[in-house]
């Protein structure tokens, strides 16, 4: 698994629910995702969820994930920016993305990111 990958799983896992329970269906992981309910997600949804775990790990909130604060087995030497973040959250949407119509439905959610 590349870096991108590995930090988007890590900030996933950051943001699981806190009852510490892991969705055990494609459906399940898309509510919570789906904030507005609507059966599919936004990349402005992906993204929000998504950050949520760069939030947590930054926890001096300078908008950079020094190697500190990086989970273990992620230490690069590279600095991420939140900028840097966002846009690697939405080269991986855009290619779960298979049907390219903006939005991700519960089996391109699910799909291992390619």
């Amino acid at each position: 698994m590349n870096a991108l990958l590995g930090l988007l799983l890590a900030g996933a896992i950051a943001c699981a629910p806190a009852s510490g329970a892991t969705p055990s269906t494609a459906t399940a992981y898309l509510r919570l995702f789906d904030t507005n309910r609507d059966g599919r997600v936004s990349l402005a949804e992906y993204s929000a969820w998504l950050m949520r775990g760069f939030d947590r790990l930054d926890r001096n909130h300078d908008g950079i994930l020094e190697t500190e604060e990086l989970p273990p087995g992620h230490h690069s030497g590279a600095l991420i920016t939140r900028r840097q973040r966002q846009a690697d959250i939405a080269r991986v949407f855009h290619r779960q993305d298979t049907n390219h119509d903006g939005y991700l439905d519960a089996r391109e959610l699910a799909a291992p990111p390619r």
